[in-house]
């Protein structure tokens, strides 16, 4: 069966500034200037390089005429510039601008984004990201659902990954 990993941007590969309002991050150079965070980056890398995962970026973005280009610059330039991207509107299912064949999985900091993943059907599966912003009133814990923490290595991120890819194989 085919594996589709798609790993969301802000909160997870690129560190999300806690305080800042809708207003700050629509300005431009926002996205381009997002701290990293490395493990996620190399985590992408080693998925990329496993043929039983097709990996590809899905992110929200602001309908402007810059957010989506800075992503895809902050992409590049920490070395995923080879890895598929998807942009979505703000405030859109991710779960409506992909494939429906394979087995789905959606890496987000976002619980809303994940339980909305998970509705569009049995072979779509949720890991939240656990970057101690998002998720403090424990949702998607409650819910059950499994849980990434941002403390991880990539290379225990990985085989998180291919234990989640054997059990639903």
């Amino acid at each position: 069966m085919r594996i589709n990993v798609y790993v969301d941007m802000d909160g997870v590969q690129a560190v999300y500034g806690v305080n800042d309002s809708v207003e700050k991050m629509s300005e431009i150079g926002y996205f381009r200037n997002r701290p990293v965070q490395r493990n996620v980056i190399d985590f992408i890398k080693l998925l990329a390089k496993d043929r039983r995962f097709n990996v590809a970026i899905l992110s929200a973005v602001f309908n402007d005429e810059h957010s989506a280009n800075e992503k895809k610059q902050w992409l590049e330039e920490n070395g995923l510039g080879g890895v598929d991207v998807i942009f979505t509107p703000c405030g859109a299912c991710k779960g409506d601008y992909v494939e429906k064949d394979g087995f789905n999985i959606l890496i987000d900091d976002y619980s809303k984004n994940l339980f909305e993943w998970e509705s569009q059907g049995k072979n779509f599966l949720g890991i939240k990201f656990d970057n101690g912003i998002n998720g403090k009133s424990g949702n998607w814990k409650r819910h059950g659902g499994i849980v990434m923490n941002k403390e991880l290595s990539a290379g225990e991120m990985y085989w998180m990954m291919r234990g989640v890819a054997e059990c639903v194989a």
